[in-house]
């Protein structure tokens, strides 16, 4: 058997070697020269940005969202005596125009309505049209004078419940009906 070279002088072989790799690359990383920065090419300036389409419709808002807002806009109306809003949501609602007449009629008369409105306790569908509401509320006390230096007046406020019915407006609602019915 022919042997050239033992298993030490491969390991001493082997050692060289690295150790002749080595030393450049360690020399090299303790120069002066200052460390290259790798160039990272600049995005083109001329590519849009990712944003929402401008054709996109709303989300469309579901009747209890919509009951939730109406009912607010119904306390603010009371207080405010300002009722272009709620009649809006409202139009064909008789119960609710007449409740924004009267509102009217007490602020042009000089008298005011005091209420924090309802606290929505529940909304439930009521029959298969998904258009018909029961509403389970606390409602707040209410003060009101039907016109200036007119004798106050108030509801102790408390549960109640409320027939809400609505039909579709666009991506809302429209309240076409309301009532108060047993809880």
């Amino acid at each position: 058997m022919l042997t050239l070279f033992s298993g030490r002088h491969f390991m001493y072989v082997r050692r060289a070697l690295a150790l002749t790799i080595a030393v450049p690359v360690l020399l090299a990383g303790c120069s002066d020269d200052p460390e290259p920065t790798p160039k990272i090419p600049e995005p083109p300036s001329s590519s849009p940005t990712p944003s929402e389409p401008a054709t996109e419709e709303p989300e469309a808002e579901s009747p209890e969202e919509f009951i939730r807002r109406w009912a607010s806009e119904e306390a603010r109306m009371e207080n405010t005596g300002d009722t272009a809003d709620y009649r809006a949501l409202s139009q064909k609602c008789r119960a609710c125009i007449e409740l924004a007449d009267l509102v009217e009629q007490y602020y042009e008369a000089g008298g005011f309505v005091e209420w924090d409105g309802w606290k929505i306790r529940s909304i439930r569908s009521r029959g298969t049209s998904r258009r018909a509401f029961l509403v389970k509320v606390n409602s707040a006390p209410t003060k009101y004078a039907e016109r200036a230096g007119g004798k106050e007046k108030s509801f102790p406020g408390g549960p109640g419940a409320h027939l809400i019915t609505v039909a579709p407006d666009g991506t809302s609602w429209q309240v076409v009906d309301k009532s108060e019915v047993a809880g």
